[in-house]
């Protein structure tokens, strides 16, 4: 045995080809196991993943070992088996990426799913038009203003937030009621840290997009209206914490300082993360511009500040529905909707809702005819918000957000009930408010 790892050794290192071999040969099979997507083949398909990343470190060792004992063309063969290493990983990462979003769904959830005909089922709303309606709220018309005019080559910001800084300082529960009540601002829990990100309206409405990033794309897919190329996400830390951890690039302020932020290259554009501190909470802007000028954080910090100073000088419920973005009451009863976005089992939620009291709400959804819960863990995860609410039961607040469906394949649908759910701040147990019977299908991977 010993003599036999023995002789593997020496021809391992001593051979050119024999290590390059090797590692393929241990990516081919690591790969082959993993597209067959079963549990049985998972161990050793991590197994031989780590056994190929092991053999690919051996490629320079028995470069350097050849190198050392003067045999040059082979250490030199060695070495240059690392860039088709290199090429082979990529290659194979590509393949199953494809394979797995191209390929067939492997759950085959709806196949013998049949929607009753007596089953009172709503279809989805049409996809939203990616169209810019600035004229709706000042912070959109402000961002694209700002975008419209050439920057600058300097990146330096004033992280001002008076307003913000006296608000959750002296009145932290106004803030939070207000954020709530908002349908400019979509307040959730991620990771147990609240947050608070800004929405836009797209086309008729306003929505929440994946992560709450928006760019061109969301407002003029088409360039119509020739709004320049921009990603922009802007964000409160409500805990203390940005939503993106960040990286050596970002740049952390605190409230009053006047600082370059840092700048990086993102989608081909200048690209900046800007964190500051506000006492206990953050400000988060992040920004993808032609410019250097970080025309886009500046106007979302002057916005924000625009938005809350009537607030903080006046800290009273009177107040508060006066900054209040003008869709975000509704008069009326509870309502629940689904809008399709761009792939099928990709849905946006819109909830009009009044809870009466503080507290969170977040979607449950089942196969209508058999029960069975559809993505329970990741949809109470992406549909969560804490919303607003008042004394007046005929005063609806929106609840928004981006969700997917997983069980099941495009092409066929079927039907699902969906449950909006409430859970009060003060403790008390848990209440289902609203559910409504869809249309839907499946995320195909």
């Amino acid at each position: 045995m010993k003599n036999g790892i023995g002789k593997f050794a020496a021809a391992y290192v001593r051979r050119p080809w024999l290590p390059l071999l090797v590692f393929l040969c241990l990516l081919a099979a690591s790969a082959a196991l993993s597209l067959l997507r079963s549990k049985i083949w998972a161990v050793p398909a991590n197994a031989l993943t780590m056994a190929a990343l092991a053999s690919f470190v051996g490629l320079p060792l028995a470069g350097i070992f050849n190198l050392v004992r003067r045999q040059w063309k082979t250490g030199i063969l060695h070495l240059l088996a690392m860039p088709v290493g290199v090429v082979a990983v990529g290659s194979v990462l590509f393949f199953m990426m494809m394979s797995s979003m191209m390929g067939p769904s492997d759950d085959g959830f709806a196949d013998s799913l049949v929607i009753p005909p007596d089953l009172v089922v709503a279809e989805p709303l049409g996809r939203a038009e990616a169209r810019p309606s600035p004229d709706d709220d000042s912070f959109q018309r402000a961002m694209l203003d700002a975008l419209s005019i050439p920057g600058g080559d300097d990146p330096t910001i004033v992280a001002s937030c008076p307003a913000l800084t006296q608000l959750r300082q002296n009145h932290p529960d106004v803030l939070a009621r207000y954020l709530r009540c908002s349908s400019a601002w979509r307040v959730f829990t991620e990771d147990n840290n609240l947050f608070a990100t800004r929405r836009w309206v797209v086309g008729d409405a306003r929505q929440f997009t994946l992560h709450g990033y928006y760019t061109r794309h969301n407002l003029d897919m088409f360039r119509n209206s020739k709004i320049p190329e921009f990603q922009s996400r802007t964000t409160l830390g409500l805990s203390g914490k940005s939503w993106w951890r960040g990286n050596a690039d970002t740049t952390r302020l605190s409230a009053g300082d006047s600082a370059p932020l840092r700048l990086s290259t993102g989608n081909q554009m200048h690209e900046s993360h800007c964190v500051v501190s506000v006492g206990d909470i953050v400000v988060e802007i992040f920004e993808q511009s032609q410019a250097k000028e970080r025309r886009l954080t500046k106007a979302a910090l002057e916005q924000i500040e625009a938005e809350l100073t009537p607030l903080a000088a006046q800290p009273t419920e009177k107040t508060l529905r006066a900054c209040l973005p003008a869709d975000s009451l509704r008069i009326g009863d509870p309502a629940l909707e689904l809008r399709n976005s761009f792939q099928p089992g990709l849905y946006d939620a819109y909830v009009w809702i009044n809870p009466g009291e503080p507290g969170m709400v977040y979607l449950k959804a089942y196969e209508a005819t058999q029960g069975t819960p559809l993505s329970a863990n990741r949809l109470k995860e992406s549909s969560n918000e804490w919303v607003g609410w008042s004394e007046n039961p005929e005063e609806l607040f929106l609840s928004n957000t981006h969700f997917s469906i997983y069980e099941g394949d495009w092409g066929k649908p079927y039907a699902a009930r969906f449950e909006v759910w409430f859970v009060p701040d003060s403790g008390a147990p848990e209440r289902k408010l609203l559910e409504k019977v869809f249309k839907i299908e499946g995320w195909q991977r």
